[in-house]
């Protein structure tokens, strides 16, 4: 912290803290807002202080901004300017990596979007960020735990593996999901652990959102390892076996449909069939009808034939049986002597 600067205008009198005034990089006066009065994801503006980085913290590396807050020093009752302190990562980030983030955010007069993160008012410190999902995680987190959803954070040491949580996811990243556990330390799920127990590839945030994993949602899951400041987790042994079990019961609904279908296709082909043989009957019978019709335009020829014939030998006496047959009479016919 340090104090205010020649730039800034100081009222007071005897018994009154007057408004304290500093100039922007835009040139104007702005009041000087008290730390006690801001609050989680408040909008700040403002500019990098030069030759006060800390980029070798154990920590991690930090810079800090003029963003036009103050305090009070209640010993004489001066006004003293709080600093807001940015976190650029972790300790084992790539110092050339910090560099750039640092030049982006360097210049004469170059202001910053920032935004209220954490405030200490025992020790008159404010700490902000550049990410509004970071200030959301952190208003979402204080909303649960003023509704008794979730309990005090803990200090991340104290995870050990095996154990179980229940945490919220709260990022998503090409390698896995980053999930709030109660503990000042996020733990990371690898994206092939999600993997394992779906059984399938999962394509990167998008697979994650389709498998559920989205923003906010709420999964249990156990500690694989807290090594070096870094928490792996994995899902607990329960949901494991519930998803072991969806898994089974999936596969035999699949099983029963592909069954089904299999049924369904089989009676198809059978109906065709019976369809088929029925066409076929109804062309012989067809036919058959056909030959008949013939066949009885035969037999009426033979009939008129056959009557014609019998006219012939109506008169003669012809009999079959021959029982009245008179060879006799016939040649004497024959002879023309029959009148004798």
């Amino acid at each position: 912290n340090a104090t205010s600067t020649s730039t800034e205008i100081e009222h007071e009198n005897e018994n009154e803290i007057k408004a304290c005034y500093y100039q922007a990089p835009d040139g104007k006066w702005n009041e000087r807002l008290q730390l006690q009065n801001l609050t989680v994801g408040q909008h700040l503006i403002g500019t990098k202080i030069p030759n006060t980085d800390l980029l070798q913290a154990k920590t991690g590396p930090k810079i800090f901004f003029e963003c036009g807050v103050g305090r009070i020093d209640t010993r004489n009752n001066k006004w003293q300017m709080v600093s807001g302190m940015l976190r650029l990562g972790r300790a084992s980030a790539k110092p050339s990596a910090i560099r750039k983030k640092v030049a982006r955010m360097s210049g004469s007069g170059k202001m910053i979007d920032l935004y209220v993160k954490k405030i200490d008012l025992h020790s008159f410190r404010l700490e902000v960020t550049r990410s509004l999902d970071e200030i959301q995680e952190i208003q979402e987190r204080n909303e649960r735990l003023r509704r008794g959803e979730v309990q005090p954070m803990i200090p991340a040491s104290t995870l050990k593996e095996g154990m179980e949580l229940v945490g919220t996811v709260v990022k998503l990243q090409p390698y896995g999901c980053m999930v709030d556990v109660g503990a000042n330390r996020r733990g990371l799920l690898h994206i092939q652990k999600v993997a394992d127990l779906f059984g399938k590839y999962i394509d990167k945030e998008k697979g994650l959102g389709e498998v559920g994993l989205e923003h906010g949602a709420t999964i249990k899951v156990s500690v694989l390892s807290n090594e070096k400041k870094r928490l792996f987790l994995d899902f607990t042994q329960e949901t494991k076996d519930l998803a072991l079990a969806e898994a089974e019961e999936a596969e035999a609904l699949k099983s029963r449909q592909e069954e089904e279908e299999r049924k369904k296709q089989e009676d198809e082909e059978e109906r065709k069939q019976q369809e088929e043989a029925l066409k076929a009957l109804n062309v012989d019978a067809e036919e058959e009808e056909e030959e008949e019709e013939k066949g009885s335009d035969v037999s009426v020829n033979e009939a008129s034939m056959w009557a014609a014939y019998a006219d012939d030998y109506a008169g003669g006496g012809y009999d079959d049986d021959g029982d009245n047959y008179d060879e006799d009479a016939d040649i004497e016919d024959s002879l023309g002597i029959g009148s004798y």
